[in-house]
């Protein structure tokens, strides 16, 4: 009898090893293999411009406001840094946050227009507050977040937990308060990573794009959360590839093996969705893209491909988020700051 238990736990044992290798060993292939896409790569799409150096790491976008980019730093809540829109001046930006406000690792800074925001949905907290005097100030208690893009006046875009699936609710902060409409993101496997993305809004307009992580798919809606359109982007991986377990012990569930990234990091101007793919096409060679990061094109009338660009690593740093601002592109590199000029 205690042979036949050894036996069976080693069989349990093997399979889970043997499952993880396979899963890693199919990762790999979609990452280095061609996946039956084809890219178009037309020249001079894209033009480097003037460098910063923050000396440092841990930034991260908070905004834009006129001419100017805000970066926030994930160890210095209260400070933002103001960029001309050229990188050449900056000036260090205080905010004003309320006494003994304590905030948690999940928290960002948010500058939109004349409005900036301190926001931490695991407390859940949401600080309001002017460009100008920068003073914040704490607006209605939000529905505990994951993401959030303000779309508007008193209006937001949150993504939320909710019945074990990740649901995107309009919230106010005004009397209003949050609406949850028909859900917008589809179950494939979880419901919580399965559905991980990126939230975009788009500027000077009343839409949203929400970009899935591990998918060729994303949707665009209206900032009440109406579905406009789904769109696919190029590649041919439309079921997420990824194992999640359950942990008694904590009450959690958790992806256990490397999960397949599709898309990575998104970000929009009024005409283009930009998204930092994770995977080659067939027209392209692996040993070529060890050293730049490949972004696609989409239009965002209607989700339809356009193009595709390089951008390469610099400094031995490899592409850890963009932004898009009109026909410029700001590419972080850990602390390495990067203007693009945009030719289309």
């Amino acid at each position: 009898m205690m042979f036949k238990r050894i036996l069976l736990l080693l069989i349990c044992l093997l399979g889970s090893v043997l499952t993880v290798i396979l899963l890693c060993f199919f990762s790999n292939s979609f990452r280095q293999n061609k996946n039956n896409f084809i890219r178009l790569l037309p020249p001079s799409k894209v033009t480097p411009g003037n460098i910063l150096d923050f000396k440092t790491g841990g930034w991260n976008y908070a905004g834009y406001s006129g001419d100017s980019i805000y970066i926030g730093n994930l160890y210095a809540p209260d400070r933002l840094v103001r960029i001309d829109s050229d990188l050449k001046d900056t000036l260090a930006v205080k905010l004003g946050l309320p006494d003994r406000t304590k905030l948690t690792k999940g928290y960002f800074n948010l500058v939109d227009v004349a409005s900036v925001y301190t926001l931490d949905g695991n407390q859940p907290l949401l600080l309001a507050g002017n460009i100008l005097d920068r003073i914040l100030k704490p607006a209605s208690k939000p529905p505990y977040f994951t993401q959030a893009i303000h779309t508007g006046g008193n209006s937001f875009v949150l993504r939320v937990v909710q019945a074990g699936q990740n649901k995107l609710v309009t919230y106010r902060t005004d009397s209003a308060g949050f609406i949850m409409p028909a859900n917008l993101l589809e179950k494939q496997v979880d419901g919580i990573f399965c559905t991980d993305g990126n939230l975009v809004k788009i500027p000077n307009s009343n839409k949203i794009i929400y970009v899935y992580y591990y998918r060729n798919q994303f949707i665009c809606a209206d900032n009440n959360l109406n579905l406009l359109y789904k769109g696919k982007t190029i590649d041919t991986v439309s079921h997420a590839h990824i194992k999640v377990d359950y942990i008694k012990s904590t009450n959690e569930t958790t992806i256990s093996s490397p999960p397949l990234y599709v898309n990575k990091q998104s970000s929009a101007n009024e005409k283009y969705l930009f998204i930092h793919s994770a995977l080659i096409a067939d027209n392209e060679v692996a040993e070529s893209l060890e050293k730049v990061s490949v972004i696609d094109v989409y239009a965002v009338k209607d989700g339809k491909y356009q193009f595709s660009f390089y951008l390469p690593d610099f400094n031995g740093k490899k592409l850890t988020d963009f932004r898009v601002y009109g026909q410029s592109l700001y590419a972080l590199y850990d602390h390495y700051l990067y203007k693009y000029q945009l030719n289309f």
